[in-house]
């Protein structure tokens, strides 16, 4: 029995696999693992075979597509207020730790957007991000879209 150091990158736990992989089938075919390692990828919800749509359907999308290209657009600033005004209600508050300086803090907050889309917070004086913002007042919040579920959505950093 003959122990290993366990692989410290993707590429080289690929290359292991495919070893142990290459060892069980008595040394036959290598694999494409070990050939050529794949990089990650950055797909966007399109995991699986391409959809087949409907030519009518097909029709309309490009339609809709090609009218979108000419139509006005809002402006970054009603992107922004559109999106934190139609949110689930909680973003991430990121602060200069108080307790540990020079460290950042980041707490779940929940808030509700005034009239003019400006977030309204309530805070516990005994909340830590509250002691962070009276000692620092800077800090950053991040609101999400409700659908939010991965880097390609929409999001603001305020």
């Amino acid at each position: 029995t003959t122990t290993t150091s366990p692989p410290t990158t993707m590429t080289t736990r690929l290359f292991a696999k495919a070893e142990e992989k290459k060892d069980d089938n008595n040394n036959e075919a290598t694999t494409k693992a070990a050939a050529s390692p794949k990089a990650p990828t950055h797909d966007v919800r399109n995991a699986g075979p391409a959809m087949e749509i409907d030519p009518e359907e097909a029709k309309i999308q490009a339609a809709f597509g090609e009218h979108q290209q000419e139509a006005p657009k809002l402006g970054w600033a009603t992107d922004i207020r559109t999106l934190v005004e139609y949110n689930h209600g909680f973003a991430v508050m990121s602060t200069n730790s108080k307790s540990d300086p020079g460290f950042p803090g980041g707490s779940v907050v929940g808030f509700a957007p005034d009239d003019e889309g400006r977030p309204l917070f309530v805070f516990s004086g005994m909340s830590t991000h509250t002691q962070d913002i009276l000692a620092n007042p800077k800090c950053s919040l991040t609101i999400a879209s409700k659908e939010f579920k991965g880097a390609a959505d929409g999001r603001v950093n305020l």
